[in-house]
């Protein structure tokens, strides 16, 4: 019976392990781990070795295509056969990809531009042109691959950080999806895609860098070629000739393109100017017509249309003054050749080239004016073309919602429009484009001949020609920004050259003011030694009062109108009344202060928040208190005002001191007295007369002492800190105390006990007996009462 059953367990089993392995062969292999997110291999030694490294690479994206072939073959679901599909996309591209690595690695590295041929010296306007040309090349191919090597750069660095988490990423699939092998080989097609990108990269990267260490040194040996050719090149009248043939052309066809165009702009103007009219119309109807009316999608659709045509003309103008502005440019350029040509040409005073260099420069920075209005301009055509696709976009809605014909066919007529507007924007973008790289082209042209003729002045020609070009209007511009009116206070207008004025006089003033107040203060002390609170006082009074007064010289000097300022006291008066009255109540109460000197600078003051300190400083705002921790403490002035102060130093600087202390009961009380006193007197800050003695106080009998007091004065201004007076007498008293044999008692409380239980008692006599002290037991023992035994016990 058991056989039989294991028997029919044991087939099913057997069937399973049948399916599994039948599974297991069709399915592809699991990917290989990897353990380096980059492999070196690929562009680190020879061309053999990373080619032979490649084959291997490519016979392992053969072996996963095959085995993904097997699956789109198969009978299998439809997304894992588009799944598979798309992996099988991914390695072949990679195979196209290693192949790519392959031709990098045989292909030469680029070579830089190749010298013209020129003859000399002395050498012609052909040849100067030639090498003017050829330098020009060199250094477009120097920024272009410039750039390209910085994208490279970054793109190495990108691809490091996107390689690590691939592998990551891979690494952790690998572990937790094993059975997802399509998903698993898609990271790992992932990830040897950024391999073989990082490997390319690698490959070009030196041969990039040699070619830019090329057209450096082609950049600089063109640059000296180009001075040389300069020094030597001989302008024949033929040259002149040419220059001026291509001139009067160039005039004559820019004559012939305005004669052209100029009817066509009179007439585009003037049908703008109708359709500005029509547009007024079409508002105002659709202001009067209602929301409800039938009539207003039809309006604001002939609103569209005429705007349209209104951006169609406009653009359209604007065309032709692009057209124009080329033209102007490439007369630009024939008249300073031109010119160049014969102020350049043999026997030329240096005068001449002088005045060539200054007259030109100006032209050069205009161009580049006109060069950045030009990018201006540029960047806000795309921008209206961005917008022009909106409403393009909006009007096809429109169109499929309309439900009459002869609304569709309104919206028909508004795409067409649009799609005129959409042609002469890109044409106008174009022209802008064109003019942007003329004017780019003749300012490089410009600046490069004149730093050419530069050197062929003397250094002294130079410095005075760069300073009659760029200091001959720096004193007009000056003049333009700082009289220029920036604001007005009533009939007065307030320039850059005001404020400056004002700024300058109450700076000036101010620190006049200050001299003024410590030279006052010196002599008010020295000459009739005043305190230095009163002399604070009087000093910083004198300084707000006369910083007043020159304030308002200073404003009528610099030209305003002194009667225009109530309207800023009526505005500080309301910016007080709102959100200023603390700096205000502060303002007063330092005034209050200063005038009636209920606390100067040097007194000892007590505040009702527990502040004691000394009085180091006093403004109109706000008092500087110093702590005996040696803290500085700003304490706005309205708080000496409003609260209770309690000053040591207010009427005279005379403090007195209460120092208590007590004595044991068996000292004698005018022995302690004259101990008392003669203590007193050793301390350096006592101070005695007839209005301020030196007193005794016997003041009664303690509960453990004999209690005394001394009363003793001192001087506050004589004090270095006002912290630590009575410990000074304190070790004055204990000395003499110490040396007198008098004691200082110390409290001491006697004990009687009304009840205890006999064991208690008899423990306690016992103890007494055995000390045999009757000092440590002052008391006697009661009788112990026995009504009370039972509580004391419990």
């Amino acid at each position: 019976m058991s056989i039989t059953t294991s028997k029919k367990h044991f087939c099913p089993l057997l069937f399973i392990v049948f399916l599994v392995l039948l599974s297991a062969l069709n399915c592809p292999a699991q990917p290989p781990g990897v353990s380096n997110p980059l492999e070196n291999k690929l562009y680190k030694g020879s061309v053999d070795e990373i080619a032979a490294f490649i084959d291997l690479r490519q016979d392992e994206f053969g072996q996963i295509i095959n085995d993904l072939d097997k699956i789109t073959d198969k009978d299998a679901a439809k997304d894992i056969k588009s799944s598979a599909t798309a992996v099988k996309d991914l390695f072949q591209g990679l195979s196209l990809q290693y192949k790519s690595l392959l031709k990098e690695l045989s292909r030469a590295e680029s070579t830089p531009l190749n010298k013209p041929t020129v003859k000399g010296p002395p050498y012609s306007t052909e040849n100067f042109d030639k090498v003017i040309t050829f330098q020009r090349k060199v250094n477009i191919r120097l920024t272009e691959n410039s750039k390209k090597f910085a994208l490279l750069q970054s793109r190495l660095t990108s691809l490091q950080k996107i390689a690590v988490n691939q592998l990551s990423e891979y690494s952790r699939r690998l572990k937790t999806d094993s059975e997802y092998y399509l998903l698993l080989y898609e990271k790992y097609g992932k990830l040897l895609n950024l391999q073989c990108e990082y490997a390319l990269l690698q490959v070009k990267k030196p041969k990039l860098e040699n070619l830019l260490v090329k057209l450096n040194s082609s950049k600089k040996e063109a640059n000296n070629w180009v001075k040389e050719i300069f020094s030597l090149i001989e302008i024949k009248p033929e040259d002149i000739t040419k220059a001026q043939k291509l001139k009067d052309e160039r005039q004559s066809l820019f004559k012939k393109n305005t004669d052209t165009t100029s009817s066509e702009y009179q007439d585009l103007n003037q049908r703008v100017l109708i359709y500005e009219v029509q547009l007024d119309e079409a508002l105002n109807k659709i202001e009067l017509a209602k929301e409800s009316d039938p009539e207003q999608e039809s309006l604001r659709a002939e609103k569209e249309r005429i705007e349209l045509i209104l951006d169609a003309l406009k653009l359209r103008i604007h065309l032709i003054n692009q057209n124009r502005i080329n033209c102007e440019i490439k007369i630009l350029k024939s008249n300073f050749r031109l010119q160049w040509l014969k102020d350049y040409e043999l026997g030329a005073q240096p005068e001449s080239l002088t005045n060539f260099i200054k007259e030109w420069s100006l032209e050069a920075d205009k161009l580049k004016h006109k060069q950045e209005a030009t990018t201006t301009a540029i960047s806000e055509v795309t921008l209206a073309r961005s917008t022009l696709t909106q409403r393009l976009v909006n009007i096809k809605n429109q169109k499929a919602t309309a439900q009459t014909p002869q609304l569709i066919e309104t919206m028909t007529n508004l795409t067409r429009q649009a799609g005129k507007v959409n042609e002469n924007i890109d044409k106008l973008i174009l022209a802008l484009s064109e003019n942007d790289q003329a004017l780019r082209n003749a300012t490089r042209e410009i600046e490069q001949i004149l730093d050419l003729v530069r050197f062929t002045i003397s250094r002294n020609e130079r410095i005075r020609t760069w300073s009659a070009l760029y200091l001959a209007g720096f004193h007009e511009r000056v003049q333009n920004v700082v009289y220029y009116p920036l604001f007005s206070i009533g009939t007065s207008f307030v320039t850059l050259s005001i404020i400056l004025k004002i700024i300058f006089l109450l700076f000036a003033g101010v620190i006049t003011l200050r001299l003024l107040r410590r030279q006052i203060a010196r002599l008010l002390e020295k000459k009739m030694g005043m305190s230095i609170g009163a002399i604070n006082s009087i000093t910083t009074l004198g300084y707000y009062i006369s910083l007043l007064i020159g304030t308002l010289i200073v404003l009528s000097s610099a030209g305003l109108d002194l009667s225009q300022l109530s309207i800023i006291l009526g505005a500080l008066g309301v910016g007080i009344g709102f959100g200023l009255q603390s700096i205000t109540n502060n303002f007063i109460s330092g005034i209050i202060l200063l005038t009636e000197q209920s606390v100067k600078v040097g007194d000892y003051v007590h505040l009702g928040d527990g502040l004691v300190g000394e009085v180091k400083k006093m403004t109109i705002r706000a008092t500087v208190v110093r702590t005996v921790e040696g803290e500085d403490i700003i304490v706005p002035n309205s708080e000496f005002i409003s609260t209770r102060v309690n000053t040591w130093t207010y009427g005279d600087d005379w403090r007195r001191l209460n120092i208590p202390f007590g004595v044991s009961y068996d000292s004698n009380p005018d022995e302690i007295v004259q101990l008392a006193e003669a203590a007193a007197r050793e301390v350096d800050i006592t101070r005695e007369d007839f209005m301020h003695p030196l007193k005794i106080f016997f003041e009664g009998f303690g509960d453990n002492s004999l209690d005394f007091s001394i009363r003793v004065w001192c001087r506050m201004t004589n004090l270095k800190a006002p912290s630590g007076l009575k410990s000074d007498y304190y070790f004055a008293l204990f000395r003499k105390l110490q040396e007198a044999g008098v004691t200082i008692p110390f409290p001491q409380r006697d004990l009687h006990l009304q009840t205890t239980s006999p064991e208690l008692t008899e423990k306690l006599e016992m103890l007494m007996s055995t000390n045999n002290n009757p000092r440590a037991m002052p008391y006697q023992l009661p009788t112990v009462r026995d009504n009370q035994h039972e509580n004391l016990k419990n």
